[in-house]
């Protein structure tokens, strides 16, 4: 079959990969192939200009990168250094040892942060007891503030989720954003003796992975190895026997559509086609984000960096709201007479000097950086909003009833790299082989 896969971000790029797999011809329409992830290197840093890592415990991406032959790239954080600061009253106190996300697993860590008042560890406590129950969809903050009070919220929740989805706790869905917390809640009442009854063993492995020369390494191989054609698809239109896809002022004929744009993208071009779906996609909201790079002289750090980086609470935020220490999670990325601070920001307009004021108060420096590196990403990352699973469900539905067409990204199932791969992988186990080509594995 030709199919037309429509968007050349991870998602995209990685259909195309594995459509080419299974003796498809597929060609990947992107005028700026990789979306937010790419490397640079500077001053001898291997920088990121988005997404920097992914959970290792969701195996989808270290899957197709060792199956690309770059599974000597994979690298791993450096765990021996994993702590995490987080602002409170202006000062850094140490994220809690034992965390599972919102839940705390360890009693004595708790006991003895400063980053909680002991109201709050109190009800941390007592969630423990809590009987099992049912309950609609609502928000994160309803949910973690139900559990473990509104301080839980602030300073938890908030800068923990932030920092992810680049969203508010506010508007963020618990069933979709928290679903195994969710579940906890409803067979046990207490999300702490879920999580502690489900508890794994550790696997030895470090929690996040990444490329050891950069993330900009995947997605350079996965252009080579498919056929892209470097152009915006202006509008796509049902044909009797298929689709009709229209760039750069021609209709080229299709046998399949894969939606690889993002919900915001694809909901003009499926109009035509499905208003309500168009709708459906239309309403799954979209944040942006600002990334600022900065590079100093090691000598120009008073502080320890002994840390991945530090969170920074709502109530205490100006213009950062988290920071890598790119050096210490990183180990190869940094030369030792340098430190590299990746600044994280909602505000997709945040200016160098406010980022940059920010990070010096936060650091106790006023040294001048030796350089600085920003990239901004508007309406990138989708918000699994309070209803976000039934609209997803409707979406499938009536996706389902258009022959020969497919959505995949990461606006519904998972906003991470593993998870946009494991959407073209099913995408394409839906679509089948070529003819006369095996079974899709």
């Amino acid at each position: 079959m030709k199919i037309a896969v429509i968007g050349g971000g991870i998602s995209g790029l990685s259909c195309g990969y594995y459509l080419k797999g299974a003796g498809h011809d597929a060609v990947v329409f992107d005028p700026r192939p990789g979306g937010a992830i790419g490397s640079v290197n500077i001053e001898g840093c291997i920088l990121e200009t988005g997404p920097e890592s992914w959970l290792a415990m969701k195996p989808w991406a270290e899957q197709l990168i060792r199956e690309l032959g770059l599974g000597d790239e994979l690298a791993g954080s450096n765990d021996a250094g994993r702590k995490t600061y987080v602002l409170r009253h202006g000062h850094f106190v140490t994220l809690p040892e034992g965390l599972q996300m919102v839940v705390p697993t360890k009693i004595w860590p708790v006991v003895e942060s400063q980053l909680f008042s002991w109201n709050t560890k109190f009800r941390m406590a007592i969630e423990m007891f809590r009987s099992p129950k049912a309950m609609p969809d609502r928000s994160v903050s309803a949910f973690v503030a139900d559990h473990f009070g509104e301080e839980a919220v602030a300073y938890l929740a908030e800068p923990l989720l932030a920092g992810v989805y680049g969203g508010s706790p506010d508007d963020l869905s618990a069933a979709s954003v928290l679903p195994k917390f969710v579940e906890y809640e409803q067979r046990y009442g207490s999300v702490v003796v879920g999580t502690m009854r489900d508890k794994r063993k550790p696997s030895g492995q470090s929690i996040f992975k990444s490329m050891r020369h950069g993330m900009g390494m995947l997605i350079d191989t996965l252009i080579a190895r498919v056929h892209l054609v470097r152009s915006a698809v202006e509008a796509i239109s049902k044909s009797e026997s298929g689709w009709l896809v229209l760039v750069d002022g021609e209709w080229q004929a299709f046998d399949h559509v894969v939606m690889a744009c993002g919900a915001n993208h694809s909901a003009p071009l499926i109009a035509p086609t499905d208003s309500r779906l168009s709708e459906l996609l239309a309403a799954i909201p979209y944040t942006s984000s600002s990334i600022w790079t900065f590079g100093y002289r090691r000598s120009e750090v008073p502080h320890s960096l002994d840390a991945f980086g530090f969170l920074v609470p709502k109530p205490e935020r100006r213009a950062i709201m988290a920071c890598t220490w790119l050096g210490t999670k990183w180990l190869g990325r940094v030369p030792d007479d340098k430190a590299v601070f990746r600044c994280f920001s909602t505000n997709p307009d945040v200016t160098r000097e406010e980022a940059l004021d920010d990070l010096n108060r936060l650091m106790g420096m006023n040294a001048e950086p030796i350089f600085a590196l920003n990239h901004r990403w508007p309406n990138s990352m989708p918000q699994y909003s309070v209803g976000h699973s039934a609209r997803v469900a409707e979406i499938e539905t009536r996706v389902k009833g258009i022959p020969a067409f497919s959505l995949i990204g990461n606006a519904f199932h998972g906003i991470g790299i593993p998870d946009c791969v494991r959407s073209a992988q099913e995408a394409v186990k839906g679509i089948g082989p070529a003819a006369g080509q095996g079974p899709i594995n």
